[in-house]
């Protein structure tokens, strides 16, 4: 995997060019924890960190400021296999054989999964030269 620079919107600044997007590693960053119910399926609980207003503020009215996603069979076999060693092509792999579906669908359904696990900050991408 290559990774190369290109200009983005402002002066000065670059951004990287990632060839291969199933060359990434994703990982659970450090907020972010993983339950499991009683059928097996993964949920996770991301407690963000709060400044010091915040954290007032929420103890003083009990608000919880933890997001939480529940998973689904396809969704615990990715997030059990996010442990910063795994690539996305490793994860594709392993749903391809477990599914039986095609792998351009695959493919497909883990670009989107990451993306929308990463707006969520529940998931980092590694990459690695």
């Amino acid at each position: 995997m290559s990774l190369s620079s290109r200009k983005a919107g402002k002066k000065g600044m670059t951004r990287p060019v990632i060839r291969d997007p199933f060359a990434v590693v994703p990982l659970l960053p450090e907020n972010v924890e993983i339950r499991r119910d009683s059928a097996g399926n993964a949920h996770l609980r991301m407690r963000p960190r709060l400044t010091a207003l915040r954290r007032k503020v929420a103890d003083w009215l009990n608000y919880d400021y933890t997001r939480k996603v529940e998973l689904d069979e396809a969704g615990t076999l990715f997030v059990g296999m996010a442990d910063g060693h795994n690539r996305l092509h490793d994860i594709v792999d392993h749903l391809v054989a477990k599914s039986g579906r095609e792998r351009k669908d695959v493919e497909e359904g883990v670009i989107i999964f990451t993306k929308k696990l990463m707006t969520m900050n529940m998931i980092a991408l590694k990459v690695e030269n």
